[in-house]
């Protein structure tokens, strides 16, 4: 059985070869988790958009919803604004009617 000894340049050249192949597997260890990571966000922030986009499309309905009531309460408004002066202008035509009345039974003109 023969003995080589190994001399410093095997050495060096050993020395080097590992040190490639540990930086080979530390990158592909370091891109493997990067790409994981990259992928966990990626299915994070689409979660999170549905979830924006659902609130959004909520706020819409309640939105939907206040115009519909703001409009009939509006409509309302307005009908109800429109009785009252009629009624009032009633009441005016009839309280001049009065007034003239008056004038004329005491002769006096306005």
């Amino acid at each position: 059985m023969q003995l080589h000894m190994l001399t410093k340049k095997d050495l060096d050249q050993l020395r080097k070869s590992l040190q490639d192949d540990t930086r080979k597997i530390i990158r592909e260890e370091v891109e493997n988790e990067a790409q994981a990571i990259k992928d966990e966000l990626g299915a994070e922030i689409t979660s999170s958009r549905m979830r924006v986009q659902n609130d959004i499309e909520e706020v819409k309905d309640r939105v939907k919803n206040v115009e519909i009531r703001v409009t009939k309460m509006h409509k309302d408004l307005k009908a109800e604004i429109k009785m009252v002066s009629h009624m009032l202008d009633k009441d005016n035509i009839q309280t001049a009617k009065k007034v003239k009345q008056i004038e004329q039974h005491l002769g006096i003109s306005s």
